[in-house]
């Protein structure tokens, strides 16, 4: 089992194979069945587009839109929207790049099994960051899951973080 294997549901490590899926010893959540769509089509192949958003009002927002074109890759643009200037770039991946990283979304990242919401528990200890987060995944071009937070996020984050970071960066060139 791979070492960094976490639940997405609490993030505990403490989860255990039972035979093609997950189980959480910590929440008893299952996770890690195969990633289907309503239709019963793999969501590798169901999904045609991403749309996310990240930052605040006050310092900016970075953001992200990526839309399946007919012959299976991807258009996408990357905004940076930062103390009253814009920076757009916009690009292609093939259609390998995109299977790729909707394969690592939704059997890497268990994406299907993360919550809806994320919002941090208001014990007057933590300072907040006051940042604001939205991811839209588009199935078959007539259904939307979307998932958000405030100052809180899923367990795998940094792993989502990480899968669309290359395409953030080019906006510093």
């Amino acid at each position: 089992m791979n070492k960094k294997l976490i639940c997405p549901h609490c993030g505990s490590k403490d989860v255990e194979k039972h035979s093609e899926y997950f189980v959480c010893n910590n929440c008893k959540n299952s996770f890690g069945r195969v990633a289907l769509s309503d239709d019963g089509i793999p969501m590798v192949d169901a999904v045609t587009g991403l749309r996310f958003r990240y930052g605040d009002i006050v310092s900016g927002s970075v953001r992200l839109r990526m839309i399946q074109e007919k012959d299976g890759s991807c258009v996408y643009e990357v905004y940076d929207a930062n103390e009253g200037s814009f920076d757009k770039v916009a690009d292609v991946l093939s259609k390998e790049d995109w299977t790729r990283l909707k394969d690592w979304l939704f059997n890497e990242l268990y994406l299907l099994d993360w919550n809806k919401e994320y919002i941090p528990e208001n014990n007057g200890q933590n300072q907040l960051d006051n940042n604001e987060w939205e991811l839209g995944i588009d199935i078959n071009w007539d259904e939307v899951l979307e998932y958000r937070g405030y100052d809180a996020y899923p367990p795998y984050w940094k792993g989502f973080l990480k899968a669309v970071e290359p395409l953030f960066n080019k906006l510093k060139k």
